[in-house]
């Protein structure tokens, strides 16, 4: 399985244990261990719900456009991943691990239920609408960032503190409880990212998707996690502070570093971590430093891969947002709600890939050490990007296009009850004139070639007086809609009405009414009420209307609609009257004619922009791809580094690999914010084939990589004083093996040997 030549691995192969059935393994388990893996369950709910629907709240409730968003989505996940290593230093050299997890999980769940209640700010119905329209705005930033804070304190203490709960020996107890805390992970997750967009969309908060709620829920999950913590706290076993192997290295590193310097001129070393002060640190250290440099180098390409990987949750949920989400019979996907996909394809091809796919290749004698498989993980994401990129495509040739430049768009709808035809005067001439077809009563027909300028048409209709003459100013590249009534048997319009052809901006449908009526008719203060039929006092709008006039177009949550004639009769009544229904969906636009049939009052419904029509489903197959990638890359990295690095320096290859993270969401938010590349299909390419450059960079490195022989006597590391911070005779003693900065906890004997199915996502 390439896991390289760890002496661990000889060790298991050369005096194979006995497995103890399934209930041993529980034998011996600590009664706190159900407090921190309850924690970790509902801490992870918490951060991945809030996580999953973030970049939707930036879009629609604060307004951000879609760079500005994707830039706030990855500053977010950089503190995320960059954080972790202030909370293992805090952790490893102040607090300790159990007061390191209480104090940030309350900053975490105070975060928390700042995002949700700034979520409350708003227009009216909203509760706090007394303030600035952008209140929200701060109050959604300080909540990420206390997040932020939160959930990198989190991040490295709690699995640590759970495996400070086992005695020595418990191997196989140690290896369940890590199964048992990932699946918790996992579970968390995939429960989330379904959830937290259910609770988002199905349900209504003030005439609008309910962020409230949907930050809400997660923000009690991490109270629930906090006090689930802290009910455990007399049965838990809390070491003492022990100090920082990151700091430890940081200092030799910057001691060899200013001496290298300083050095006397003409002095020469064979590497420059030789000019650390031995007299302050050990030789051992120095040595393994080394090591750890080496593994380092190999770390420089890897951002890019989390560049590509974490845009599932910007940039590819924004392209979900403007496709369509019904599933036909299983409901409808929510554009958030997608991400759900990752992980539960990870927890369905780590199992194939270790039990099959590397068994095979090991078989055929095809090479797949390592650095191979992440090369060849790279290559995934890549190709991932490349098919993002091509579905992009499809997605935007389905967006209504302009009129070509030079000409406009003219739409007839007939309200007369008859078969109408509309006649340019005079005619077009040339290749391809511009023509209506007859049109039925109630029907409407679109042309998009009509020369810009001022026109004249003839409208006629059996039965029914002509209308000649009819005068249209038709700008470049606009759309115009003309609506033919009858007066006392004649063929009436009034003036053009101006139609916005694109899609809305966001991916909720947009509407406006044209009020045919002539409100004197009717009563005294007349309007229109549109609302939806789900929830008809939560989604709603009144239009103030005028006779034979077109009001401004709204966005609305799609779904059915009444539309109600509300006005005061002659005897000063109030009247409320269901006039008719029309449906919309997302990223349509949509005119709504209320006229009146000759006998009764009516509605018809006509689509100004096509709503989105691409099935959400063709996203799946870029999912699987860039998570066959991350299986291949993430899950083999951490084997490579651990395999590859002393025991005193894996904590440190572990604080670099968050790093790498972090600092790949970093690449994202400079491109977002650059803006250089309008077209997002031309920006998945890029990022394509910077991945796609990239891996050659590191199939060139990979293939000139010696592998490091960590030294036998490394397995007394362990051994040497437990607190590496310690100064004894005037020296520091070496770092030893910190688990507080593992993704999400220490990696054991087995991983160390090679065996991977204790990692997972960070």
């Amino acid at each position: 399985m390439g896991r390289g030549e760890s002496e661990e691995k000889s060790k298991m192969e050369q005096e194979p244990e006995e497995d103890p059935g399934f209930c041993d393994k529980f034998r011996g388990f600590p009664k706190c261990i159900g407090f921190i893996v309850g924690n970790e369950f509902c801490e992870r709910f918490s951060f991945y719900g809030m996580k999953a629907i973030l970049t939707i709240y930036l879009l629609e409730a604060l307004l951000f456009d879609d760079s500005t968003s994707t830039a706030i989505y990855h500053a977010f996940t950089f503190g995320c991943y960059f954080t972790p290593i202030l909370g293992a230093i805090m952790a490893d050299s102040w607090l300790g691990k159990y007061w390191t997890i209480v104090s940030v999980s309350i900053l975490y769940a105070i975060g928390n239920f700042v995002l949700s209640i700034s979520s409350l700010f708003g227009p009216p119905p909203y509760p706090f609408y007394g303030v600035s329209p952008q209140a929200n705005i701060p109050g959604a930033m300080i909540g990420l960032v206390l997040i932020a804070l939160g959930t990198g304190g989190i991040k490295p203490c709690v699995s640590a503190f759970g495996g400070d709960q086992f005695k020595d020996g418990q191997t196989k107890q140690v290896q369940m409880f890590f199964s048992i805390f990932y699946f918790a992970i996992n579970a968390g997750s995939l429960i989330s990212t379904l959830v937290t967009p259910l609770l988002r969309d199905d349900v209504q908060c003030y005439g609008a998707d309910c962020f409230p709620l949907a930050f809400g829920v997660p923000a009690i999950l991490m109270v629930v996690a906090t006090i689930l913590f802290v009910v455990g706290t007399p049965f838990y076993k809390r070491n003492p502070p022990q100090g920082n192997v990151v700091v430890l290295v940081s200092k030799a590193i910057g001691n060899a570093v200013k001496n290298r310097w300083n050095r006397e001129e003409g002095e020469q070393r064979e590497h420059w971590m030789d000019y650390c002060d031995t007299t302050k640190y050990e030789k051992k250290l120095v040595r393994d430093i080394k090591f750890m440099l080496h593994v380092l180098y190999m770390y420089i390409p890897l951002p890019v891969f989390w560049a590509l990987f974490d845009q599932q949750g910007s940039r590819w949920t924004l392209q979900a947002y403007r496709m369509n989400y019904d599933l036909g019979p299983l409901g409808k996907m929510k554009p958030d709600q997608i991400q759900f996909v990752n992980p539960a394809l990870i927890l369905i091809l780590i199992p194939i890939f270790e039990g099959v796919i590397y068994p095979i290749l090991d078989k055929c004698k095809i090479p797949n050490r390592p650095l191979q498989r992440m090369c060849a993980g790279m290559t995934f994401a890549a190709g991932a990007f490349v098919v993002a990129g091509f579905i992009q495509i499809a997605l935007q040739n389905t967006y209504p296009q302009p009129p070509a430049a030079g000409y406009s768009g003219l739409r007839i709808i007939n309200m007369a009850d008859c078969e109408l035809t509309a006649t340019f005067d005079p005619p077009f001439t040339g290749d391809n004139p511009p023509a209506f077809d007859a049109i039925a009563y109630k029907g409407e027909q679109k042309l998009y070639n009509v020369p810009k300028g001022n026109h004249t048409i003839d409208f006629t209709c059996n039965g029914k007086n002509p209308l000649n003459n009819y005068p249209v100013d038709m700008g470049d590249q606009e759309f115009n809609t003309v609506i033919i009534t009858e007066k006392n048997g004649t063929l009436h319009a009034p003036p053009q009405f101006h139609t916005d052809w694109d899609k809305p901006d966001k991916a909720d449908p947009k509407m406006r009414v044209i009020f045919m009526l002539d409100p004197d008719t009717i009563g005294n203060n007349v309007t229109v009420r549109i609302e939806n039929k789900a929830v008809p006092t939560q989604v709603n709008h009144d239009f103030d209307v005028e006779m034979e006039t077109a009001t401004e177009y709204v966005v609305k949550e799609p779904g059915d609609f009444n539309v109600r004639l509300q006005y005061v009769n002659n005897t000063k009544a109030d009247q409320d009257e269901l006039v008719g229904t029309f449906s919309t969906e997302h990223g349509g636009g949509y005119t709504v004619v209320v006229y009146n049939d000759g006998t009764e009052n009516m509605v018809e419904s006509y689509i100004d922009a096509e709503p989105s029509s691409m099935s959400i489903l063709y996203q799946i197959p870029q999912y699987f791809i860039i998570t066959t990638g991350e299986v291949l890359f993430s899950v083999t990295g951490l084997d490579f580094s651990y395999s590859q690095a002393p025991k005193s320096m894996k904590s440190v290859l572990q604080a670099a690999w968050l790093l790498t993270v972090a600092f790949g969401n970093v690449i994202v938010l400079i491109v977002a914010e650059a803006r250089l590349i309008e077209d997002q299909a031309i920006e998945f390419f890029m990022f394509a084939g910077l991945m796609g450059a990239v891996v050659i960079i590191f199939a060139i490195m990979a293939y000139f990589y010696t592998y490091n022989e960590i030294p036998k006597d490394d397995e007394e590391m362990e051994e040497m004083g437990k607190s590496n911070g310690d100064i004894e005779n005037g020296k520091v003693r070496n770092g030893v093996d910190n688990p507080a900065l593992s993704p999400d906890g220490p990696i054991y004997e087995d991983v160390l040997a090679g065996d991977t199915s204790y990692i997972t996502q960070l």
